[in-house]
């Protein structure tokens, strides 16, 4: 009778996990980084009903829905990614996540420019700040330069370099996509004005699939934004000596 008993309730668990609706919601939290604010929708199509305007740098929650399997790609602007079902303070519905990171946000003033669109400074003081070091920087050290490659928790590195002419930080993150580094390095400018010069100053370049792989802004100090796999894109930033100094 006892083995009845365990038979028919494992029975009945498995049912019950086949034909349930509740949506399973993930613990995986993304950032809004659209300046203006995400909208978030009824479906995942720009052209349903707008629910809310998620703010710039808050937290969103990915919902997987059991009942949905369909994954719906898009392109907005530039940027190829897809639509997701998430939750924002009790709300859910679909955002197009090309306008969330993984990454943390920039918030304070040594993470942010200060109205030149200079993003060396910035860059490395996000970097430094916002991940735990791991191990002493390796230094090498020619008669023209030194290099400096540092790594950090969750496959990060930044590598620098400085002569006389010019100082460069690069940064490799690791499990990123490019759009989500195009985006961290808008939220680091304070003004509009930073904003809408960045933008307007962008380069974007395909590869032969029709994907954008590179990303070249013209600015007094260029970024460039690179991706090297499936897994890591690299940003480097580079700051020119007026006269030569450094070393």
């Amino acid at each position: 009778m006892k083995k009845m008993i365990c038979l028919l309730t494992g029975v009945l668990f498995l049912f019950t996990q086949a034909f349930s609706t509740n949506p399973i919601t993930e613990n995986k939290s993304l950032s809004v980084v659209a300046g203006s604010g995400l909208k978030m929708r009824t479906t995942p199509s720009l052209e349903s009903q707008v629910i809310k305007v998620i703010p710039f740098g808050d937290a969103v929650y990915e919902v997987l829905d059991s009942m949905t399997a369909e994954v719906i790609t898009d392109r907005i602007e530039w940027m190829e990614g897809e639509w997701i079902k998430i939750e924002h303070m009790g709300d859910q519905g679909y955002v197009f996540n090309g306008f969330l990171t993984s990454l943390p946000i920039p918030q304070f003033d040594f993470e942010l420019t200060l109205e030149d669109l200079a993003l060396a400074a910035p860059v490395e003081s996000w970097m430094n700040y916002r991940f735990n070091r791991i191990g002493e920087p390796s230094i090498y050290e020619t008669d023209e330069e030194i290099k400096m490659v540092t790594d950090f928790e969750g496959g990060h590195r930044k590598i620098e370099y400085e002569s006389v002419y010019k100082y460069k930080v690069v940064l490799q993150l690791n499990d990123v996509e490019i759009h989500e580094a195009y985006n961290l390095m808008k939220g680091m400018l304070m003004t509009g004005y930073e904003k809408t010069s960045y933008d307007r100053k962008a380069v974007f370049v395909e590869n032969k699939y029709g994907e954008i792989d590179r990303i070249r802004i013209n600015l007094e100090q260029p970024v460039d934004i690179k991706k090297l796999n499936d897994n890591t894109v690299q940003i480097s930033i580079t700051n020119f000596y007026d006269g030569g100094c450094g070393l």
